[in-house]
């Protein structure tokens, strides 16, 4: 038995995929907020909102904010990470 397509390009189309790495995240993120927040900081809330909370899902965003509460705008940091994972 053989298969004829009438259009063999829905076969090769590739699908857009809007998104970012956890790394293209870290560093529009050190970018931003260079000399305010430490690398070391940026990079554990980046894990625990795109790591534990989006994907795991074992902590959720009120537990990172009372977390990282010493971070002065940590709901921005939260809110930027979560715009960049969207891919906007």
């Amino acid at each position: 038995m053989t298969w004829k397509l009438k259009d063999n390009k829905i076969l090769s189309t590739p699908t857009e995929s809007k998104g970012c790495t956890v790394d293209e995240v870290i560093d529009k993120l050190r970018m931003k907020y260079k000399g305010k927040i430490d690398d070391q900081i940026l990079v554990s809330i980046t894990y625990d909102v795109l790591i534990k909370h989006m994907t795991e899902k074992k902590i959720s965003l009120d537990e990172i904010r009372r977390k990282y509460s010493s971070v002065s705008n940590i709901d921005e940091v939260i809110n930027e990470v979560l715009v960049l994972a969207k891919g906007r």
